[in-house]
């Protein structure tokens, strides 16, 4: 036994006095945080000025507010001011909804009472009509329902009553509960890059925090897929031939250099404050103490599948050549196949068998 612990600390100390798995290493938390803050860049969004006219501009805006993400909305006053801070590029584009939008939805001629202001630059137009539509229809149908409830006959029946106001109430509470909460339509995202709505274990900070993780699986798997050729030329050369049995060899050999890079992904994850979800919030000290287990316990896991998935690749090429040659191939199929930077199997099916294929899917969806 101990002149197995001599050998594995052998096997430790060689990995790691290699020169380019050393640099790969060094450089894995700069390249992190390089793509934490590129990615935060990117989650400031797009603006969108938006001015209305009536009562409703309050409930309008607080109900976008509440919606943004990738879109962020600026509310006007002034019409033209909006108007000249798209023509400076200042924003995306500009809405504006008329006073007589709503008395036009009634009457089916709400043609004329949205404008949108737009440059040639602007990039997002279309997403945010569908966002503009999306409040609209809530507000309007709310109205509607309310109008509704008047003219019924049982609030007729009861009208100047305690019955009455009882009614009308009712309603109200029932449309705000199982139309507007999110209870009775709503979406959940599996694997999503931006979270679970639901707050599931796989929730993460947002979309960069997703592709960082991504990328830092893929290098994890990389350097797996590397200890096959260290393995090859130690079995050429009959190093460890009486001492440990092939096998063996090749499961350590492909489980060392996972032991560092996931030591690397640890410190990058806390350096950019996106440990797992147990509550970090952007905070490094935060995320150290609440997701470091669990982070550690979906490497080990991690680390397990590369050297058993290894393993096989390493009994089906047994050359060399063609070693070296799958590594980069591999590779670029677990950045297609799997969710590294977007899930396509959400949308296309073939993606879903696909991306079962490669270790690297089943730890960014745990």
């Amino acid at each position: 036994m101990k002149t197995c612990f001599i050998w594995f600390g052998l096997l430790l100390k060689r990995t790691i006095k290699k020169p380019a798995f050393l640099l790969f290493l060094l450089s894995m938390p700069l390249l992190s945080f390089m793509i934490d803050r590129l990615g935060q860049g990117e989650g400031a969004g797009t603006t969108v000025g938006i001015c209305l006219e009536g009562t409703e501009a309050e409930a309008f805006f607080s109900l976008l507010q509440e919606q943004e993400g990738v879109l962020r909305f600026r509310l006007y006053e002034s019409e033209n001011k909006m108007r000249q801070d798209v023509e400076k590029s200042e924003l995306d584009c500009g809405v504006f909804l008329h006073e007589e939008l709503w008395e036009g939805l009634s009457a089916g001629a709400w043609q004329n009472t949205i404008t949108v202001y737009t440059t040639s630059s602007s990039s997002m137009t279309n997403i945010v009509k569908e966002k503009i539509a999306s409040i609209v229809f809530t507000l309007y149908s709310e109205r509607a329902f309310g109008d509704y409830i008047e003219r019924s006959e049982i609030f007729a029946g009861a009208e100047g009553t305690d019955g009455g106001a009882d009614v009308a109430a009712f309603a109200k509470a029932a449309y705000e509960t199982h139309l507007l909460d999110g209870s009775t339509f709503a979406f959940r995202y599996q694997g999503n890059p931006g979270g679970n709505q639901n707050g599931s274990a796989a929730d993460i900070s947002g979309p960069s925090a997703f592709r960082l993780r991504g990328i830092l699986a893929v290098c994890i798997f990389l350097s797996g897929m590397s200890g096959l050729l260290t393995d090859w030329k130690d079995r050429e050369e009959r190093r460890f031939g009486r001492l440990i049995p092939p096998a063996v060899t090749t499961m350590v050999n492909i489980w060392i250099p996972t032991i560092y890079t996931s030591a690397a992904v640890l410190f990058s994850l806390w350096l950019t404050g996106n440990m797992t979800v147990s509550g970090s919030g952007g905070n490094p000290a935060a995320g150290l103490s609440g997701g470091f287990g669990k982070e550690l316990a979906g490497l080990l896991f991690y680390q397990f599948l590369i050297v058993m998935y290894c393993s096989i690749i390493r009994i089906v090429l047994r050359k060399q050549e063609m070693i070296a040659a799958a590594i980069p191939l591999l590779t670029l199929c677990t950045v297609v196949c799997c969710p590294v930077w977007i899930r396509l199997a959400a949308y296309v099916p073939l993606f879903r068998v696909l991306e079962k294929l490669f270790p690297a899917t089943y730890y960014l969806l745990l």
